[in-house]
């Protein structure tokens, strides 16, 4: 398991009910720093500690099962065994965010994968007019994924479609729909990378007679990957006798990466930046913020919409566990919890050759 975006996994690192209800999903609404006031606003959150830490400037770099949430593409570059990530988002207010991701390649330059995320807005009192309790309930918001990629040399595209589910938790009322997101990656050996995807398209949620739709939201990121010190590996042609010199990932690095990202209905894109460093090998150090973006209506440098920063440590190896298991951890602005922060605590594993 290694982290840099031109890595994967498998490398071995050195170390009324109604009205209730309503305002419930509005209340989830403001609580979300990136969302855009819509249904199903919670697709507009990061998801997993590493894009978090990176202020989900993730698209160009993604290289773990997680990374299906921000570009499928990326799920064509893992290795032929599968590796699973799980994550968990506490927010505050009882509010949580979690997932399970799966990918894989499967041969002939082919990936699959599949996830579940969940947005929980914690629970409240549902009352009638008069001031009667109907119950406690939980608004509750589940998005299954299934998608695939497959990749050339340098570049691979990828699809995901999701099915998505709204409602209150034991109360009957609830939403459905679907939505897909479309991705492209393109690796220039390793000197940079280029991410581009579309999400949410043609997205809806079905409210009985009702529909709403989910805006669709455009991505580009680039990012670029120094190597400090990265270490040689000489050997002899068999053929020829002669000395062959090959650079290898240097297990120091520092990672840089910037995404743009378009929402519809917004009126300005948002500006990402974002930089990883890994200072030892099976350590990294991460942080981001938003460049540019929209505050409250007005154009703003460095607003707080995205914030975050967090570190990485890859796990011994041993042979008596058949896995390599990465430990991530992320602190990100939360604009509605009381303390203003967000913690996410997310494990990847990849299965052993």
């Amino acid at each position: 398991m290694d982290f840099g975006w031109h890595r994967s996994l498998c490398c071995r690192a050195k170390l009324c009910l109604w009205t209730g209800f309503l305002c419930a999903g509005t209340s989830l609404l403001l609580a979300q720093a990136f969302s855009e006031g819509s249904p199903a606003a919670h697709l507009q959150r990061p998801i997993g500690a590493r894009s978090l830490g990176l202020a989900g400037a993730y698209t160009a770099i993604a290289n773990e099962p997680s990374g299906l949430f921000a570009n499928p593409a990326s799920t064509a570059w893992l290795p032929v065994r599968p590796a699973f990530g799980v994550s968990l988002s506490v927010l505050g207010l009882g509010r949580t965010h979690s997932s399970f991701a799966y990918a894989q390649s499967v041969g002939w330059n082919f990936a699959i994968g599949a996830a579940i995320h969940s947005f929980s807005a914690g629970n409240f009192v549902a009352r009638t007019s008069r001031g009667t309790s109907l119950g406690t309930y939980t608004p509750q918001n589940i998005t299954l994924s299934l998608g695939s990629a497959f990749r050339w040399e340098f570049f691979s595209v990828g699809l995901t479609g999701k099915y998505l589910w709204s409602g209150l938790a034991g109360s009957g009322l609830s939403g459905q729909g679907v939505a897909a997101d479309l991705g492209a990656l393109f690796r220039a050996a390793e000197l940079f990378s280029i991410g581009a995807t579309v999400q949410n398209l043609g997205g809806f949620l079905s409210w009985g007679e009702r529909r709403e739709g989910i805006p669709a939201t455009f991505t580009l990121g680039i990012a670029t990957e120094i190597g400090i010190a990265p270490p040689l590996r000489r050997e002899r042609i068999p053929a020829t006798g002669e000395e062959r010199t090959t650079w290898l990932p240097s297990p120091q690095y520092v990672l840089l990466s910037t995404e743009v990202r378009y929402t519809q209905g917004l009126a300005r894109p948002t500006v990402l930046l974002a930089a990883e460093i890994a200072p030892l090998g099976g350590i990294a150090l991460r942080g981001g913020t938003t460049l540019f973006g929209d505050e409250l209506g007005q154009a703003r440098w460095f607003t707080l919409q995205r914030l975050g920063g967090g570190l990485a440590v890859q796990l011994p190896h041993t042979l008596q566990l058949p896995i390599y298991l990465q430990a991530d951890y992320a602190i990100s602005y939360e604009y509605s919890s009381p303390t203003r922060l967000a913690h996410t605590v997310s494990l990847t594993a990849q299965l052993a050759p």
